[in-house]
This record gives C-alpha cells, structure tokens and sequence, in this order.
C-alpha cells in the first residue's frame, strides 16, 4: 500500500466480497508470506516456507505459509456466506506505530438457513492491521520476495538505523500487511454463533453484574462498621480476661 487509509476499503471490499481469485491476488499483493490472523473464532501463527509433510507432499511440490491459512479461511468465509454486507465506520493509521485501525460493521448470512433466519446482522469490530515498510521491486513487491531484487536485499537488519538507512537506499516503499487482529465485543461475535438473541442475555449479565457493583459499594459502609465494632468487642473481652 502507498497510502494505507485510502486503500483499505477496496484491500476489504476484494477479500470479503471477491471471488478466490481476487482474494488470492489480494493478499498476495497486500500480505507478507508470513502474515497472522487472529480473531474470536480461529488463530493463524505466522510462520514461512513449511514444507508439506508425506504423503500429501506427492499432490504438490509447494510450501506453504501462513498467508495460505489466511486465504483458506476467507474462502471459507465466502463459501459459508456468499452475501456479505460491510460499512467502514471510521481508518486511522498511527505510523508511529504503524499499525492501523478500522472500524466496521458487517452482516453475515448462512447461504444454507433459509429466510435468512442465522443472520449475524451488523457486527460490530475493530480490525488492527500492523504494517510493515518495506523497499519494494519494479513488480510492487518486497526486494526479498521479488524476482529481481539484489543479492544485498536479503541483508539482515540488526538495529532500527539500519532498517531506516536501508529504506534510503531504495527510491519506493510501500506498507504491506504483517498480521491481522480482529477484535470483537463479547456480545458482537456472540451474533455468529446465537443470533437469536445470545447478546442479548450477555448484556442483561453485563447489567446484573453492573447492579452487584452498585449495591456491593452501597452495602460496603455497613459491613465495615459492623466489622469494625466486632473487633472493638473483642478488643474488649481480651482486656476483661486479661
């Protein structure tokens, strides 16, 4: 990405509501080899290159990476529900930090209930996207991954300066997508797996527990004071005995 905030939406409008090709490219394009996922329901590690183990190695000489997962399980998120409906509510990308922050809503429909009845409808969450800036090749991607990147492009980086002389050396950088965090409230995911009413009862136990503060604060004066005249009668009765 040159500018993250303003690419963003179509990086999401591709892999939620694109076809597996368009997500494949999406994420290669976006995604380092070795992106994470992680969210309520499902965890991908990051890790690079592992070989496929026997007998399975036979159906195809590739390694897989993380990324793979990470398009596995968007291609399972298409298939379960081919009509997706999402709203970015607000991007912010703090490159201090580089991380960035988006705000949405989405609307997930089983294919296989009829009359829409499992519906996960407006979704709250906010997904947190750490970047990476990395020199990139005449092909748009990282020198270490390009065809024609340098020998020197595979260096390795020992210090921040090192990492900031070396984006020097190179005329483009982009950001590419090191991980994805999608992080929900109870009572938002709880619209995958109950959507008839399941965040409902969690927010009335958000409530009752609301309610046990307040009248744990309101009946803590009395408790104390009846704690503090049981240890004055005590104090007493040692003294009387002594």
């Amino acid at each position: 990405m040159d500018h993250p905030v303003r690419e963003i939406p179509g990086i999401i409008t591709a892999l939620t509501q694109g076809n597996s090709e368009e997500q494949a490219k999406t994420l290669e394009d976006y995604y380092l080899p070795d992106a994470y996922f992680v969210h309520p329901l499902c965890r991908v590690p990051s890790f690079r290159d592992l070989a496929i183990p026997f007998p399975f190695s036979l159906l195809t000489p590739r390694t897989l990476n993380s990324r793979w997962l990470v398009l596995m399980i968007y291609n399972w998120y298409r298939i379960l529900s081919p009509k997706i409906l999402f709203t970015i509510d607000s991007v912010v990308f703090d490159q201090r930090a580089s991380l960035l922050y988006v705000a949405m809503r989405q609307t997930f429909t089983l294919w296989f209930v009829p009359f829409d009845l499992w519906q996960a409808k407006d979704v709250k969450l906010v997904t947190v996207l750490p970047l990476a800036q990395l020199p990139v090749g005449e092909d748009g991607r990282p020198l270490s991954l390009s065809r024609a990147a340098p020998a020197t492009a595979t260096a390795t980086l020992t210090s921040d300066d090192d990492h900031h002389h070396y984006l020097q050396q190179h005329d483009r950088t982009r950001f590419f997508v090191r991980g994805q965090e999608d992080h929900y409230h109870v009572e938002e995911w709880l619209k995958f797996i109950a959507p008839w009413g399941g965040n409902l009862l969690w927010m009335a136990g958000q409530l009752f527990s609301t309610l046990v503060c307040a009248v744990g604060v309101a009946l803590w004066p009395f408790t104390l004071v009846r704690a503090v005249k049981r240890k004055q009668v005590q104090a007493q009765a040692r003294t009387k005995d002594a």
